[in-house]
């Protein structure tokens, strides 16, 4: 069984679609975490991709995928994989289809990683460092 999506650009991949967990294949190239639509009718819309990634390895990144359990809670029940072995390849796809998705996972996850960068080792201000937020001043200048 298979499903395509189509890309911001416009192009559409077609992705295989997996019910279940497995033993994965050790080669590269991109997959989803897809809550499926209402099939046959469609009603409701069509699938939901709801975390979106790239990996040289499916066997290595998808054997204890940290976001299938959120994945699961939000009603995952496929995994949409497209075999591309190169990886400059593979990160113009990802950003073709993130464009185009906006998977809720992955922005909750660059939500996070934001947060927490403000600890980049080095400490300074230097390319790529992002400031820690500010604690609010209020109007006396005193921390609220």
């Amino acid at each position: 069984m298979s499903f395509s999506w189509q890309g911001a650009s416009g192009r559409w991949y077609e992705f295989d679609v997996a019910r279940s967990k497995r033993a994965w294949e050790p080669v590269g190239g991109l997959y989803m975490f897809v809550k499926p639509g209402d099939l046959p009718t469609m009603e409701a819309g069509g699938p939901t991709c709801l975390y979106l990634a790239q990996t040289a390895s499916f066997a290595e990144s998808l054997a204890r995928h940290d976001a299938w359990g959120a994945a699961q809670s939000l009603g995952a029940g496929e995994i949409h994989l497209l075999i591309v072995s190169d990886a400059a390849k593979r990160a113009a796809i990802e950003q073709d289809l993130y464009k185009s998705h906006t998977p809720i996972l992955n922005r909750q996850q660059a939500r996070s990683t934001s947060m927490h960068m403000g600890s980049v080792a080095g400490g300074g201000a230097g390319a790529g460092a992002v400031a820690p937020p500010q604690p609010y001043k209020g109007y006396g200048g005193a921390v609220a």
